[in-house]
Order: C-alpha cells, then structure tokens, then sequence
C-alpha cells in the first residue's frame, strides 16, 4: 500500500528544510503558485480534526474517513499520481477552538508537499483558519463544518468547500419533525454559545416559529456538567419537545438531566451529538428514543467492510462518509491537474481550486458537486445527505 499515515509530529523535521507550497505569503498568494513535488516525495493531503479531548471520537472518525477514501481512490485508480505516493497526515485542530485549530493550521501549512486539507472539522475551528489556508492557496474540503455562513464569507478566491450540508437545512429538518411528527407547539431551543450550537439553534428556531411554534431560548457553556437547574424549568414548563444544539458530552448531560426532571417531552439533537459512543454507551436508557439531525446515512455494505479492512473498526459518528468522499474529491482534482516535470510533480494551485470547484463525484453520501459558495449543491434532505434518526434499541435508526 503506498499510502502512509502520519500524525503532524512524524513528518516536522522534513518541515524544516522546504515549505509545502512554493512562494510567499504575499498578497498574491492565492493568486496561482505552483506546488513542486520532487521526484520520489509524496503528495500530502492533511486532515485537521480533533484527536483528543470531549470531540475526539468525532474526529478520529473523520480523520479515519479521509483515510479511507484516499484508499478507495488508489483501488479504483492507481497507488499513485504520477509515480508520487500518497500521504496522509492528520493534525489535532481542537474542534471549535480557534487559538488551537490556527496551530494546527500553521503545523500543517509547514509540512512539505502539502496540496489539500480534508477538514477542518468544526465550524469554530473552521471560521478561524479559512482565511490561513487561502492565504496560502490550499484548498480545504470539510465534510463536517455545518455553520451556514462559513461559505459565504470566506474571502475570494474561495479555498473552501463543503461535502456536509449546512446548519439551516438541518434546523428546518429538526423543525419539521418536530411540527409534523410530535405535533409540537412549544419548543426549548438550547445551544451551547459556540458558533456552531448558536448558528443551528437560530436555524432551529427561525423554523420552528415559522411554523406557529412558541419557542423559549436558552443558553448554556462548553465544559458545564450540572444542567439540573435548567431541566427542572424544562420539566416545569413542560414543552413539548426539547432540542440542544452543540456536542458532547454536554447534550447527554442534558438528556440526563431532563431524564432525572422527570420531562416527558420529545428530546431532538444535531450531529454533534449524535455519537454512539458519547450519547448512547454512557446510559443507554437515556439515549432511548431520542431523535437526531444529521445521522449517518445508509451507509453502503462494501464501504463499510472496506472501511473496517482498513482501519479495522466501523464509524460511531456521523460524517466519516463525508470526509471519504471529500478525500475522494482531492483526489479527483489532484489527478486531473498534476503535471510531470521530469520526475517533479507541479500542481497549480489555482487550477487545483478550479477543478475542485467544478468536480463531480457519486460518493458515499451521494452524488457531490459544488455551487459558487462552495456549498454541496442541492436544497432537500436527501440531496444534501441529510438524514434523521432516532435512537432505538440502543442503536441509530434511520427515520425514512
């Protein structure tokens, strides 16, 4: 197999003899340098997603996925571009903490051959490290960053893209279920005041009030653990569904506690949450029932079994499709504009962002192809491979 994987830390020394992409970081960077591989190097495609702490799960399924669809190119095309291996080479970006992901941005930016980044992962993250990557002209493709507006104000040429959908069709999705199955007309929208908790709760919310439903906000922080308080104004007020928007473990805390509140209400969630390992294992009980947002889709057979060959497990989260199919993606664009000059690989990385831009691909999570934003081109549910389920019998059922 001639991809390798690496973390950051394996491949820092060789940083420190020759940068990723050739040229300054002037005001004409994203403007079309040339990134020279010499004869023997690899192509590295990074992945900025977390590897520890509470969202580690997440991104270590992420990182997996992109994995994955590296492989699943190589099978389906050749081991290498161009005579050049393929590298990958995941980097911690702290999820939504920006001071962590600019570090993890800089540390990838100084590995050697760097042509494309398979995240970041989460939209805090994300929103701070945009305009680093397209000073350097390095085209990023989440398959995770679902904050509605990181698309529209990325600075031009837009670096990046998007194989997920976007918090506003996923607000709506958790509205309409809300309306139309559980016939709610009083809500509790929480969010956990990161941007992307806050930017799907105000999806959510606009939705559901659109729809005639009364809806009571509220707000709670990252790292908090005791949410009785709040459940007993939950269970007191008695809403007739309950939906947080954020991660873990603060939405299973949150079920928890509306458990122990003795709230019978219906309890939706987002993707964040959507964790077997952080929202199910914990307490099973619990979980059950609860619906979510943004699941894994269907996931086809031969792709799980390929993903398990190679990593040697099969994803808990939601979005390791979507980061398969953005690796895929890179790849397609790669291949289609790397150059051979002598043995030298030379990739333009204006053309490089214009092929991604124009790419289409029938991935994992669907047939894949970008509008001028760099959004995933497509308004209902199942273009955008958004998909709802709930939590029975201790696993994730698709709702149909």
């Amino acid at each position: 197999d001639d991809t390798d994987v690496a973390t950051e830390e394996e491949t820092e020394d060789e940083a420190t003899e020759e940068e990723a992409v050739t040229g300054d970081d002037d005001d004409d960077a994203a403007a079309g340098e040339e990134i020279r591989i010499a004869a023997g190097e690899a192509i590295v495609i990074g992945v900025s997603t977390p590897l520890t702490g509470p969202d580690a799960n997440l991104g270590i399924d992420s990182r997996d996925g992109a994995i994955v669809g590296v492989a699943q190119w190589q099978a389906d095309n050749e081991e290498q571009i161009l005579g050049h291996d393929i590298d990958v080479v995941a980097e911690d970006d702290g999820c939504s903490d920006a001071a962590i992901a600019t570090t993890a941005a800089e540390r990838l930016l100084d590995i050697p051959n760097l042509v494309g980044i398979a995240g970041p992962t989460c939209s805090g993250g994300t929103q701070a490290v945009i305009p680093l990557y397209q000073e350097n002209s390095v085209v990023m493709i989440s398959g995770s960053a679902t904050r509605s507006d990181l698309t529209l104000e990325q600075p031009e040429p837009r670096f990046f893209f998007r194989t997920a959908f976007r918090n506003s069709a996923e607000g709506v999705l958790q509205a309409s279920y809300a309306i139309d199955e559980l016939g709610a007309t009083t809500a509790y929208v929480i969010d956990d005041t990161e941007p992307y908790g806050e930017d799907l709760a105000n999806a959510a919310q606009d939705a559901l009030e659109e729809g005639g439903v009364t809806v009571t906000r509220e707000k709670i922080n990252r790292g908090d653990t005791d949410f009785s308080a709040l459940a007993s104004r939950i269970a007191d007020d008695n809403p007739d569904v309950a939906i947080f928007e954020g991660f873990n473990p603060e939405g299973q805390l949150i079920a928890a506690a509306l458990n122990s509140a003795g709230y019978g209400g219906g309890f939706i969630s987002d993707d964040g949450v959507a964790s077997v390992n952080d929202f199910i294992t914990p307490d099973p009980d619990v979980a059950e029932g609860a619906v979510f947002a943004g699941c894994a889709g269907e996931l086809p057979d031969d792709y799980l079994t390929f993903f398990e060959e190679t990593i040697g497990q099969v994803p808990t989260t939601p979005f390791a499709g979507q980061y398969s199919d953005a690796a895929y993606i890179l790849l397609i664009a790669i291949n289609e504009v790397a150059e051979d000059d002598g043995g030298e690989l030379v990739i333009d990385t204006a053309a490089l962002r214009d092929a991604v831009e124009n790419a289409s691909h029938d991935g994992i999570t669907g047939s894949i192809a970008f509008d001028e934003n760099g959004d995933r081109v497509g308004e209902t549910p199942e273009e955008l491979g958004l998909v709802l389920c709930s939590v029975q019998g201790g696993e994730f059922v698709i709702i149909e």
